[in-house]
């Protein structure tokens, strides 16, 4: 109630005030035109936000390196309605409370595109936001311009183009209290009159914030390089190629410090001997550190993230509109090592890494799109183009199972209690999407206009799976993997309740026809209305866990009502958008503790779920020195109809495992009803001087960070407050800058999970505490 509470009265500020555009959702001079509004290419060419009818947060560049901002995840959490976790075996991004759930083999339900280069990988997210002109995040299903998987929205990614004279940019960030570091650096350089270049480069990295007192190594500790090539060919006025190549290598040690809370556990829970947690604490004479806090017992993770991305644009002018190619090429590796149990339990075989997992992932695409669209401003403009890709995912993942003797139920005399098991899993998966797009908008009378769009997707997936436990060692590595005899595996499948069989249907095609329309009336050339609605699809796929499912396509129809305007002499811009979706057998996934103690993946596709709410936006600029900023969402996503959902821990427990929930009626995972942020920037003259102040406080209420509605796996509502403190000449020529993130020290946790074997007992990531950092920019 308390943070309800807060959210209305900043609701009710923000209004009352006058108050518009996001705080952290502003466009930088890169995103703007001539007259200083924002441009936007949510509908694949150039438009003034003002006029797309599209529900858009758009984020600067300068904005993001100016914050120090350099990864999705810290982005999103800064925006009201978007959440992106990190997960053990995959991340997520969610939308209006709509994502892909923990599950390696979900396309995201939000879609990435990077100069319209699409990234369907979850742990893409890694990649460093690095060089930018702007992100936008459009919410809704964008199914007509971005694709069959952008069901719940689409994040539009830009990056910097290079200019026409020789010009460079370096700016560099350092935070003591974790001995953070960030040095990113650009150079334009015309090559001739016609052809210019753009380098870049970003090296980072971080000792750490969470003190291990198991490897002795605080963490997350981490090393990364990333590094681009861009050119731009303009021959003449009818013809622009652009082309842009990428790549990265990020080490992370200490990428999984988990905590343990609860433990013992809460009352309604029993303490049996078997339980880890009690064992334990038997271990240690009954006294542990089992509060939420900066220190881990977990024994060692690692993350290792390799990319590579090329983008070629190509467009020519041909009679009164243009035709526009893209080609696009993605690459990437990652490799993890985790421990599902976070601490270090005397094992089976007297080790303290009882349940590691360990995972590799390969994922190679090439993509090409190809799109005619017409000249704008006229009675009708158009656009019509295809679309074709291919990729090729490869996984591995081996776990280790020595935190029980499973040895000891072998009554053959085969094994015996200080066995190490092991499981491996490899899954092979070769997608194929063909798709067709138009877009059409009509304008009947003057101020008038009416948007049609279509798009057609046929997608071909092909997967295989092997699963064949062996013997292991104590990190599951995947050279200390041994293969046993057909009549050994047998023995340690029945022992370790393992799936060994080959999905039941490996291919797979689904097909289907995704309609869109709106309606838009120009009140004034500065404030629009807008009404739309949109059909969306998600192609089904295959589990990437310990079962051999597969699951359906979901589906969703869309509605959404807004208002856009700029009032004031275009001082004070704001936005207001009023949503529906529908979803129907919408991909779910939900971690279920197995009465063996080791917990399995459930994949399903969900009857119904539902999300509508209200978004408010705005920007006053009160001064010329001072503009003030605030959004705030409202969101209602939950299960309208969900009759066998995972259970809780709780009703886990008094089961034994392997029960199921009615979750009809309950909210839905990284769903917030209230979220939000208020803030401004000041840019105070100080002789020939800038002062520039820039505040951030953003919020949320409380939301369950597992598809169980299970309040042991619950983030509470916070608060959390940003300050950025500059001082440099009035050109801008060089600045220096204090950065502070979290300076209240808010605690709070990004994920949560139940542990294996100890029933009311928590594995939780915590988040970053309040760093201030020292930043240096010139240009």
């Amino acid at each position: 109630m308390k943070i309800i509470s807060q959210s209305h009265l900043l609701l009710g500020t923000a209004i009352c005030a006058l108050l518009t555009t996001p705080a952290f959702a502003q466009a930088d001079a890169a995103g703007q035109n001539a007259d200083g509004e924002i441009v936007v290419t949510a509908q694949r060419r150039e438009q003034r936000l003002q006029d797309v009818p599209v529900a858009v947060s758009v984020v600067g560049g300068e904005t993001l390196q100016r914050q120090n901002i350099t990864s999705l995840n810290d982005m999103a959490v800064r925006l009201p309605n978007v959440r992106i976790s990190t997960g053990t075996i995959a991340n997520a991004i969610t939308i209006r409370g709509v994502g892909s759930g923990p599950n390696p083999g979900f396309e995201q339900s939000v879609a990435t595109f990077v100069d319209g280069v699409y990234r369907s990988r979850s742990r893409s997210t890694r990649a460093a936001l690095f060089d930018l002109e702007r992100v936008e995040v459009l919410k809704g299903p964008q199914t007509t311009f971005f694709g069959a998987n952008a069901i719940a929205g689409a994040l539009n990614i830009v990056t910097r183009k290079p200019g026409e004279e020789l010009n460079y940019n370096a700016v560099a960030t350092y935070v003591p209290s974790t001995q953070e570091y960030d040095v990113q650096m650009g150079v334009d350089a015309p090559l001739s009159p016609s052809l210019s270049a753009r380098i870049a480069g970003r090296v980072s990295g971080s000792d750490g914030y969470i003190k291990s007192s198991n490897t002795g190594e605080d963490g997350p500790h981490d090393r990364t390089a990333q590094g681009r090539i861009a050119l731009k060919w303009e021959p003449d006025s009818d013809f622009r190629s652009d082309l842009r190549i990428d790549g990265a290598r990020s080490r992370t040690r200490g990428s999984g410090m988990y905590q343990v809370i609860n433990c013992p556990p809460p009352p309604g829970f029993a303490l049996a001997p078997i339980n880890v947690c009690n064992r334990y604490l038997n271990q240690n004479g009954g006294n542990i550190d089992d509060t939420l806090d900066y220190h881990s017992a977990t024994g060692p993770t690692q993350t290792n993230y390799d990319f590579i991305e090329g983008a070629w644009t190509n467009s020519v002018d041909v009679g009164s509109g243009s035709i526009n190619m893209i080609s696009g090429y993605f690459w990437h590796h990652t490799t993890n090592l985790g421990q599902g149990i976070p601490f270090p339990l005397t094992d089976a075989i007297g080790g303290t890494n009882g349940y590691p997992t360990r995972q590799d992932e390969r994922y190679r695409q090439v993509s090409q799109e190809i799109r005619y669209q017409s000249a704008t401003g006229g009675t009708l403009e158009y656009m019509i183009g295809g679309y074709a890709s291919h990729g090729r995912l490869s996984t591995r993942t081996v776990v280790g199972f020595s935190f029980q003797p499973f040895g000891a139920r072998d009554t053959t005399g085969t094994f015996n209690a200080s066995t190490l098991f092991a499981g491996n899993n490899i899954i092979t998966q070769n997608d194929t999407t063909w798709s067709g797009f138009a877009s059409a908008t009509i304008r009947p009378i003057e101020h008038f206009r009416i948007n049609l769009g279509a798009r057609y997707s046929s997608i071909q997936k092909r997967a295989h799976r092997t699963a064949a436990p062996g013997l292991g060692d104590n990190l599951a590595s995947f050279e200390g993997f041994q293969s046993l005899s057909p009549a050994q595996t047998a023995i340690v499948a029945r022992l370790l309740a393992t799936n060994t069989a080959d999905f039941a249907r490996p291919e797979r095609t689904d097909n289907k026809f995704m309609p869109s329309a709106s309606i838009q009336y120009d009140l004034s050339r500065d404030v629009m209305i807008y009404a739309s609605y949109a059909n969306g699809f998600k192609a089904g796929g295959y589990s990437f866990g310990a079962q051999n499912e597969d699951f359906g396509p979901e589906m969703v129809n869309a509605y959404e009502l807004g208002i856009k305007g700029s009032f004031l002499d275009r001082r004070l811009n704001m936005d207001l958008t009023f949503y529906r979706s529908d979803y129907k057998d919408l991909q779910e996934t939900s971690l279920q503790l197995q009465p063996n103690g080791t917990i399995t993946s459930l994949v399903q596709n969900v009857g119904a779920s539902r999300s509508q709410g209200v978004e408010f936006n705005a920007s006053l600029r009160t001064t010329s020195w001072l503009t003030l900023n605030t959004s705030v969402a409202y969101l209602d996503a939950k299960y309208t109809d969900y009759p066998n959902g995972a259970c809780t821990i709780q009703a886990l427990a008094q089961v034994g495992g392997g029960c199921t929930q009615d979750l009809s009626g309950k909210r839905r995972t990284n769903a917030p009803e209230w979220s939000g942020n208020v803030g401004a920037r000041a840019s105070i003259p100080v002789g020939n001087y800038n002062l520039t102040v820039d505040p951030l406080v953003y919020f949320t209420s409380r939301y369950f960070m597992a598809a169980t509605a299970d309040p042991l796996l619950e983030q509470r509502g916070y608060t959390k407050v940003d300050l950025r403190i500059g001082f440099g000449p009035q050109d801008g020529r060089w600045e220096v800058a204090l950065v502070g993130k979290n300076l209240t020290d808010k605690l709070t946790t990004q994920y949560k999970q139940s542990i294996p074997l100890a029933p009311g007992s928590i594995s939780a990531l915590v988040d970053a505490p309040r760093t201030v950092g020292v930043q240096l920019t010139i240009r």
